[in-house]
């Protein structure tokens, strides 16, 4: 596993999650709680149509990560007119379905999800706008998967980053203008479509597609459908989940509970994001490593191992920041009154814990892609975010905003993505327990000691011994690593 991109993509999604942790908690100030569960659904409801998102940006650096691998430029030249012209089109056609719907048949878009006492000439110019920005990034996939799978982190990094910025920095002041949501949901259309030419200029830089030549095969087109399928179905629970939740929040509760929880989870899932950027860099080197197993078994497993341990790390350090972060978070930045909702303050607690132990399942969800397992992506994914949704709707029924959190819980079952990649890869199913158990142990101590104690200036001196432990485990694991980030820093 490169240790540079990790670390590009690492500290490029610190980044992503520095500008949201400063903006989101921002705009509920801005906006008011209410408010912004409203904003929450709206966005939800584009970021839904991401259902036709088959896994197009991993597909595409899967696919192009392997022509790359070809010494022979002539294979090169026609396994390029073979797979790139159907990417291409797949990635089109669902786009162009995506602007149809939303531009057509906004109302029935808008009656489907919303409740109706909320649908208005704004808020429907909000849901097409919401439309295009969705249309829009699934497009920028295909682009930001060719300069991926040829290692350029870095720069994906630095345009993420700026995206994020950019659209959330107007977000935040175009929130506090009080402008309409669909002034908001056209800015981030906007900003979108500038990131795509950006995209678009430089993955022709990699591919000059004036001189493709397209070649359509019967064979290579079920090989790539075959693996968007099943990538799709991988990726199909995670958009389900992210977009739906809040969906089923707003019909068991009210705009405040809404509210109150789309500003928590946007807040933790981002250990999830973090780790899942951070771990990207593993599917082309692992994908390589697969092709010769049999002379490269011990150098795959060691790979597979920095990845476990690297994941780890960066999910625990992440969670345990922001156990100790978390109250300022909701009263100081927020504004939220926790006299008013008070079951937002073990709530905050509780979805930290349940996204860091879901984040854990990333390595293995990265893994079975790399090895082309992808069968069971789609079925684990699916019954996770199934379960979860009927958790947070039965949950939430009964018992609010922790019913609504703790139905998160559901999303755990992904975990047995490590046991399914630790039996192909080391032929036993809980090898990949050995590999993390210290960290593991560690959070499991302070959470404890923190539901014991409940003393803030305990918490920080915890964190700080926890911290510590946690960076000696990781670098006495990887001496060399400590020598390598060195390096990189010294550049």
């Amino acid at each position: 596993m490169s240790i540079k991109n990790n670390l590009y993509n690492i500290f490029g999604g610190a980044g992503r999650a520095v500008i949201f942790l400063f903006t989101i908690p921002l705009m509920v100030n801005y906006m008011g709680v209410e408010k912004f569960g409203i904003w929450a659904l709206i966005t939800s409801v584009g970021h839904f149509a991401l259902l036709l998102d088959v896994g197009i940006a991993s597909t595409t650096m899967h696919f192009v990560s392997r022509i790359n691998s070809f010494k022979n430029s002539s294979r090169r030249i026609e396994e390029t007119n073979n797979i790139v012209p159907v990417l291409f089109g797949i990635n089109t056609v669902f786009a162009a379905i995506i602007s149809f719907v939303f531009i057509f048949f906004t109302e029935s878009v808008a009656t489907f999800f919303l409740s109706k006492n909320l649908i208005n000439d704004s808020l429907l110019l909000a849901i097409k706008g919401i439309g295009l920005y969705s249309s829009t990034v699934l497009t920028q996939h295909f682009f930001s998967g060719i300069i991926q799978a040829n290692n350029q982190f870095l720069l994906v990094n630095i345009i993420k980053f700026f995206n994020i910025l950019t659209t959330n920095v107007g977000l935040l002041v175009l929130s506090y203008l009080k402008k309409d949501f669909y002034i908001l949901s056209f800015y981030m259309f906007s900003v979108s479509f500038i990131i795509l030419a950006v995209y678009v200029f430089l993955a022709s830089k990699k591919i000059n597609f004036l001189n493709i030549k397209p070649v359509f095969r019967a064979e290579k087109i079920k090989e790539i459908f075959t693996y968007c399928g099943a990538t799709w179905l991988g990726y199909l629970g995670g958009v389900l989940f992210t977009q739906l939740d809040k969906i089923i929040v707003g019909k068991v509760s009210n705009e405040q509970i809404v509210g109150v929880y789309a500003a928590i989870i946007s807040i933790t899932s981002y250990i999830s994001s973090i780790a899942t950027v951070g771990l990207q860099p593993i599917i082309p080197k692992l994908t390589q490593l697969w092709v010769g197993i049999k002379e490269k078994r011990k150098e795959f497993v060691e790979e597979y191992k920095l990845a476990y341990q690297f994941n780890t790390f960066i999910v625990i350090f992440m969670s345990l920041f922001l156990l100790v972060a978390f109250k300022p978070l909701l009263t100081l930045v927020m504004k939220i009154d926790i006299n008013v909702y008070p079951e937002a303050v073990l709530g905050f607690q509780l979805a930290i814990i349940i996204y860091a132990l879901n984040s854990l399942s990333v390595p293995g969800f990265y893994t079975l892609m790399a090895i082309k397992k992808t069968k069971h992506l789609g079925k684990w994914q699916i019954t996770g975010a199934v379960f979860a949704l009927l958790s947070i709707y039965f949950l939430g029924k009964e018992y609010g905003l922790y019913g609504v959190i703790l139905g998160n819980f559901g999303l755990i079952i992904t975990v047995i993505f490590n046991n399914i990649t630790s039996r192909i890869v080391t032929e036993n199913s809980f090898r990949w327990v050995r590999f993390i158990y210290q960290p593991l142990l560690i959070f499991l101590f302070v959470i404890v000691l923190k539901f014991i104690f409940n003393n803030i200036y305990l918490d920080v001196l915890i964190t700080i011994i926890a911290l510590g432990l946690l960076v000696a485990w990781f670098l006495n694991q990887h001496k060399e690593i400590y020598l390598k980030i060195k390096k990189i820093i010294g550049k």
